[in-house]
């Protein structure tokens, strides 16, 4: 079980099939390695909208998720069969969702800052999708958000200024706070984020650099 799982309403909005496809790849994935949170999203698919037809729109809050969750203890779920298929060499970490996504020989390359990237293509979706690999002891520049941030932990782990976060762990980027992620020691930190809008540098050489950021060019 994860120790930090995505939030209950991001769960309820992939059940319902509301979230566009790089936050939609960022939840499937965190559903491979969190048994708690696929049984979850499980049952909620499995009972649909009957059990929100009751919810009057303008009273859907918080609460009404924490009803909704609530009553899904016995709901039965059968977990459909399905084959995964092969990770490329090199690879053999990355979770069933995300492999079709790699292409048969994906490579890293280097980017600024001291990690290695491989962009994840989504046509159709605007959000900024990456897997990112940090050696242990380095961390990503100094930023804040504009918008959503997602991450998923794949192997290692890393720290910043709201926590520890490790294998299967999903982290909701902290938004106008600066933060810093740092790989843990031991393997290196492997991380598929996606980005709702560019990051800002905020260090004293990554703000001359936020135009390319913006540009897409780091």
């Amino acid at each position: 079980m994860s120790r930090r799982p995505a939030p209950d309403e991001l769960l309820l909005d992939y059940a319902a099939g509301a979230l566009p496809d790089g936050p939609a790849l960022a939840v499937s994935i965190h559903l491979a390695l969190d048994p708690a949170s696929r049984r979850t999203v499980d049952r909620l698919q499995a009972v649909g909208g009957a059990l929100l037809d009751g919810e009057p729109a303008a009273d859907f809050d918080e609460f009404a998720v924490e009803r909704v969750l609530a009553s899904l203890d016995n709901v039965p779920v059968e977990a459909p069969r399905v084959t995964p298929a092969a990770a490329p060499r090199g690879f053999e970490w990355a979770p069933a969702p995300l492999r079709p996504f790699l292409g048969a020989a994906p490579r890293w390359r280097k980017a600024l800052g001291g990690f290695e990237a491989i962009p994840i293509r989504i046509p159709g979706d605007d959000h900024r999708v990456e897997l990112l690999r940090l050696m242990p002891g380095r961390g990503l520049p100094q930023h804040h958000h504009s918008g959503n941030e997602y991450t998923i932990v794949l192997q290692g782990g890393f720290t910043d200024n709201t926590g520890n976060y490790g294998v299967g762990d999903f982290a909701v980027g902290p938004g106008a706070a600066d933060h810093e992620p740092i790989a843990d020691p031991g393997e290196p930190c492997i991380a598929l984020i996606v980005l709702e809008r560019p990051i800002v540098l905020t260090g004293p050489i990554g703000r001359w650099l936020n135009p390319l950021v913006k540009r897409g060019w780091l």
